[in-house]
């Protein structure tokens, strides 16, 4: 599974400041020098449209109507064409005001169920830092300025890299509770700087970084739902399994999990404890190459085959799905064969 890279949303402090006013719903804000307009406006609570924070898709289109204001150069010429630069459209995660601002928006559309919190900069402290399987790490860490961030179990963070200007985003794997750590699953990639730097922390250390961020949060409760995850995909996943049964939840709920070999499974313990606990959650785990001498019983083949040969229809259901490309895109063709309707799947791929 692949590192998510995002452009550091640290915010570097500067007496300069300038006025945002965002229309048509006519708010204004504030943005320091230095900082991006979807920054600055996240950062204030407002709901509007954004994706890679790159520079890379054009979700994040606006137009600016006053001001002047400069493009950064990472912006793909595929995400904002010549012709839209020349009419003044940006891409607000890659536009720093030079003078205040008039920026029309397109407003985002309400969504049930999604619960928005305003973007903090934090510090924390490692305090636990296990490797659960022989590439992936779970990491606790305490917040200390400040010492609480409101978020939805699902969403993700951005944590700044020593010596380079990118961030890595990585997913809570816990639901919100006041004054308790966060937890992460990090993957080792191979050559990975961010991945590298996280699964080295050692209790003691500190980080800093952003957040929370993202739309991938537990919807509607009052449903039979599907979980599929695969990887460190499991980490959100994690945290809204946790928050669905941290209230009353009557309907069925399945998780399945993919990995490639019995050495890659974790946290196997926990899912069937909560398996124990209630009824009516069910976890199944698959192998898709198992090793000939592995002590395995359970299922085996690909995570959306395995999905495939439990359900001949989905109708009724929301589906969350998180991991690598190729694990949504096959479960995805699985959900759309059993009637399942894209406005009831949710998933946060990389």
């Amino acid at each position: 599974m692949n590192e998510r890279v995002f452009a550091m949303s640290v915010v570097q402090q500067s007496s300069v400041t300038f006025k945002i006013r965002v229309e048509p719903r006519g708010a204004e804000i504030h943005c320091r020098e230095g900082q991006t307009v979807l920054d600055a406006i996240l950062r204030s609570g407002l709901a509007v449209p954004y994706g890679c924070k790159h520079g890379n898709c054009s979700a994040c289109k606006a137009k600016v109507l006053e001001g002047d204001y400069r493009l950064m150069d990472r912006v793909s010429e595929f995400a904002l064409m010549g012709f839209e630069r020349d009419d003044g459209y940006i891409l607000m995660c890659s536009t720093l005001p030079e003078s205040d601002l008039v920026v029309e928006v397109e407003e985002e559309d309400e969504e049930p169920g999604v619960q928005l919190f305003p973007v903090h900069d934090f510090a924390a402290v490692v305090r636990e830092n296990l490797a659960c399987t022989h590439d992936i790490h779970r990491i606790r860490l305490e917040l200390t300025e400040p010492s609480d961030i409101p978020y939805a179990a699902g969403q993700f963070f951005e944590f700044a890299i020593p010596q380079s200007d990118e961030g890595r985003a990585y997913s809570v794997a816990t639901r919100y509770r006041t004054g308790e750590p966060l937890e992460f699953h990090v993957k080792r990639v191979p050559g990975g700087r961010g991945s590298n730097y996280m699964c080295d922390l050692k209790p003691g250390d500190r980080v800093r970084g952003s957040g929370p961020y993202g739309k991938m949060q537990l919807r509607d409760r009052n449903k039979k739902l599907l979980f599929v995850a695969g990887g460190s995909g499991m980490a959100p996943i994690k945290g809204l399994i946790e928050e669905l049964f941290a209230g009353p939840y009557e309907h069925e709920a399945w998780f399945f999990y993919g990995a490639r070999k019995v050495r890659d499974l974790y946290l196997m313990d926990l899912w069937r404890e909560l398996e124990q606990k209630q009824s009516n959650f069910h976890f199944i785990p698959a192998l898709s190459e198992r090793d000939p001498e592995d002590a395995w019983e359970g299922e085996e083949g690909y995570i959306a085959d395995v999905v495939e040969r439990h359900f001949e229809r989905f109708d009724g259901m929301d589906a969350y799905l998180c991991g690598p490309p190729a694990l949504i895109q096959t479960t995805l063709k699985v959900l759309y064969k059993g009637g399942l309707r894209s406005s009831n799947i949710f998933y946060d791929e990389f």
